[in-house]
């Protein structure tokens, strides 16, 4: 039935509700919408989620729904607008991410760390050997062997404060350096304590 329909029926139809105008307005429009966004956002998933999102908004105002012209021109206008924001979208996050580097260089120099776990291991070892004598003693202490922060205080006749601010200390030098590959870094420890 819905077949024979104009899109001004159709869309009447939507108004009250009706589930099977619906799904005659996403199967006739959806693989043409999808081409348009795909084409405009260069990324056939993004492209998906764009149109859905069109066809959830009309669904959800369906009761307020009026259609002027026809669907062809409704959608051609709602596919122009979802694809400025997403775009407009995907501008602002550049330029975030692009601040966001600038202001921490080491992020951007830890993104470009292979996943190689020899060099992380290389450049984890580098960056605890450039710590203060002491502090890389106390870090070692805590990490690669089982002594608790107690038992570092009492070998080495200082206080557990003293030891807790240079693990800190350490930790703090390493999660600057690594940045979100930190905790990868610090797995690769010989026998890290959980």
């Amino acid at each position: 039935m819905y077949t024979t329909q104009t899109d001004m029926e159709l869309a009447a139809l939507l108004q009250t509700g009706d589930e099977g105008a619906f799904k005659m307005i996403y199967q006739k429009y959806w693989d043409k919408l999808l081409v348009v966004a795909g084409k405009r956002l260069g990324n056939i998933d993004e492209a998906e989620e764009a149109i859905q999102e069109i066809f959830l908004n009309l669904w959800k105002r369906k009761e307020r729904f009026e259609l002027k012209v026809g669907f062809d021109n409704y959608f051609a206008v709602a596919v122009k607008f979802e694809v400025i924001n997403r775009l407009a979208k995907r501008s602002r996050e550049l330029q975030r991410n692009s601040a966001f580097v600038q202001e921490n260089p080491s992020y951007a120099e830890t993104m470009h760390i292979a996943f190689d776990l020899e060099t992380l291991q290389r450049q984890l070892e580098n960056t605890i050997s450039s710590l203060p004598p002491k502090c890389q003693l106390i870090f070692r202490m805590s990490r690669e062997t089982d002594f608790t922060n107690k038992k570092i205080a009492e070998q080495l006749n200082i206080s557990e404060k003293a030891v807790e601010k240079h693990v800190t200390h350490a930790l703090k030098v390493l999660k600057s350096k690594f940045g979100p590959l930190f905790i990868l870094a610090l797995l690769t420890l010989p026998n890290l304590k959980q």
